[in-house]
């Protein structure tokens, strides 16, 4: 070889070297040539599915999508991050991310899997976008669908969903209040805060409003209830009005109703059981004492607490004061407490004033369901029952001796008089009184009485005593005055006075009604 041959060999070796700055690798013969190029990454990071068909997502349900990547290079690929970019009618968040976790070998396969949720019907699609440390930089990805359409999707105005969009309270025949909820949905992809939430309707529609919303992210709801308490009677309507700070600023919803109450029904005697209230009844609807009465006559009937709570009566009374009527002051009383299921008794006395029909009524309030409990009191008599001549009751004065400090003391315990109750003598009554004697009539028929005499009357043995009230009888420490009414005496006139000083001189006072009962013959 001459020397202009090797010179010319270097220099093409040397303009060689120039043009091909990169170092040249070795290939064999059982190797793609095109594999591998000069940075061992032909293809580097690709998708796998450069465009995933997800198909139909319903609104309002979150919805898993997988997007896969592989490692087509020679060497090693480390992801820097992973953004998705989702469309307006729906939201995307990265639920788990497997690229990034560790570098990705040549040849490998990695997925991000994220989470969907529809917003609008409506076609959607989600970006994909990652960084890796590979030729390219950047891989992208598409993961594309439809958001079905409800049988209530209409063609949204407002940034808000409100559902139901109209709220229907139908008819409603009682008056007590009704509650609807309606939901409140920001279909957007960014959030949207309420500024306000307010019913538009007359005041006497009975509209009202109970809510807490305030701010809502992408996709997130709340909920606000309307209550209607019927005010007049027909149909009314109304709007309930959201203001926010979305695109569009408002969202409404309609509000309608119609109040036909039905014919008011008179008040039952007992209501109905109230939850965690007392609740009063009686044994009997009415207090009858029947017809034909001609002396003093009780009833007793039994208030019940059937409720669940105990309850308090406050104050039993009689509508009238004129009938003869009385409520006797045992069993149920003023502010007696009646825990669930217990029961007192409430007794009526009855003495007749006047002859008659008696219409009166018992009055119980309590702090039970209603409040008050109405018992009508009916009768007739046919008798007067003259109060003024009632056995009066009393307990004799007793004396006894007490030892105290080494002396004896006599101490008395005075007379107790009661006009509470039945007497021992009930029915008994002076119908004449002289100085020592009297005549005393009763169940038994009339018999004359003596002072100091002992007998046997109602079943005791009693002591006479004739005194200028009536007849005292006493039986052991029980005594019982049978008081004699001298409005009822017929007077006594001169002539009839001189007539019969050759009596016994005593001075005799016999009532007019009973004149018959008693014979001037026998008088004592």
């Amino acid at each position: 070889m001459t020397c202009r041959s090797v010179l010319l060999a270097a220099f093409m070796t040397v303009t060689l070297a120039l043009v091909m700055p990169h170092a040249v690798f070795a290939q064999s013969a059982f190797s793609d040539p095109g594999a591998v190029t000069g940075d061992g990454a032909p293809g580097g990071l690709v998708a796998v599915e450069s465009k995933v068909e997800v198909g139909t997502i319903e609104p309002g349900t979150n919805n898993s999508m997988i997007v896969q990547f592989r490692n087509e290079s020679g060497a090693d690929i480390e992801f820097k991050d992973v953004k998705l970019f989702p469309s307006s009618n729906v939201t995307a968040v990265v639920m788990s991310d497997q690229c990034s976790s560790e570098p990705l070998q040549a040849g490998a396969q990695c997925a991000v899997v994220m989470e969907v949720k529809g917003l609008q019907s409506g076609a959607f699609r989600v970006e994909v976008l990652a960084r890796h440390t590979g030729r390219s930089r950047l891989v992208t990805a598409t993961a594309s669908g439809t958001v079905e359409a409800t049988s209530e999707d209409t063609a949204k105005s407002s940034d808000i969903e409100i559902t139901p969009n109209t709220v229907d309270f139908g008819k409603l025949e009682a008056s007590r209040p009704i509650i609807r909820s309606v939901t409140l949905r920001n279909i957007t992809s960014q959030e949207i805060t309420v500024n306000d939430l307010f019913i538009d309707a007359p005041e006497s529609s009975g509209f009202s409003l109970k809510t807490d919303c305030k701010s809502l992210i992408a996709g997130a709801s709340c909920i606000a209830s309307i209550v209607w308490s019927p005010v007049t009677k027909g149909p009314t309507s109304g709007a309930l009005v959201v203001q926010h700070t979305g695109a569009t600023s408002v969202a409404t919803a309609i509000i309608s109703g119609e109040f036909s109450p039905t014919t008011t029904e008179a008040a039952k005697p007992f209501p109905e059981p109230v939850p965690g209230k007392g609740l009063l009844i009686a044994s009997e609807e009415e207090i009858d004492f029947g017809s034909e009465i001609e002396s003093q006559s009780s009833i007793t009937v039994s208030l019940v607490n059937i409720g669940d709570a105990a309850l308090t009566l406050s104050q039993i009374e009689l509508s009238g004061s004129e009938q003869g009527l009385k409520l006797v002051q045992t069993g149920c009383v003023d502010n007696l407490v009646l825990e669930a299921t217990e029961a007192c008794p409430l007794t009526v006395s009855w003495s007749p004033s006047k002859s008659g029909m008696v219409i009166d009524d018992v009055k119980i309030t309590h702090t039970g369901a209603r409040g008050i409990l109405v018992l009508p009191v009916r009768g007739t008599s046919i008798a007067t029952v003259n109060v003024d001549s009632k056995p009066i009751v009393s307990v004799v004065e007793t004396v006894e001796e007490v030892v105290e400090g080494g002396k004896t003391i006599t101490v008395s315990k005075p007379a107790v008089e009661e006009d509470q109750g039945p007497p021992v003598l009930d029915g008994y009554s002076v119908t004449s009184l002289a100085k020592r004697n009297a005549i005393i009539s009763g169940p038994g028929g009339s018999r004359m009485v003596r002072e100091g005499q002992k007998l046997r009357l109602a079943g005791h043995i009693w002591t006479v005593s004739v005194t200028e009230d009536g007849v005292s009888m006493m039986s052991g420490k029980n005594r019982v005055l049978l008081v004699f009414d001298r409005s009822l005496s017929a007077p006594v006139s001169a002539s009839s006075s001189g007539s019969s000083s050759s009596g016994s001189g005593s001075t005799t006072s016999t009532p007019a009604a009973t004149t018959t009962a008693a014979p001037a013959t026998t008088t004592p």
